[in-house]
């Protein structure tokens, strides 16, 4: 009987400290790249290349016509493209 209850005591404080110490957690974020897929982001002129032979310009990803999500999947869309994070 003590082996049982110092076995469940043990058990309890092992897992408040596991929980008050450690704590682990997952924590996952969605996050929309800078650029669509298969574009490139060029810090040096703050802009989305494509990098594969498209009729589309480089754009600023950054524009304020670029704020809502249905903007830029359009615009990855319009390019033959999908942006992750934007479209779902």
């Amino acid at each position: 009987m003590l082996t049982a209850v110092l076995v469940v005591g043990f058990t309890l404080l092992f897992l408040w400290v596991y929980k008050t110490f450690v704590n682990p957690q997952v924590v996952y974020t969605m996050s929309v790249s800078k650029c669509p897929d298969r574009w490139n982001y060029n810090s040096a002129t703050g802009m989305c290349e494509p990098a594969y032979k498209s009729e589309c310009f480089p754009f600023n990803p950054d524009s304020p016509t670029l704020d809502s999500a249905v903007a830029k999947c359009n615009v990855a869309q319009s390019c033959g493209s999908f942006w992750p994070g934007a479209c779902p």
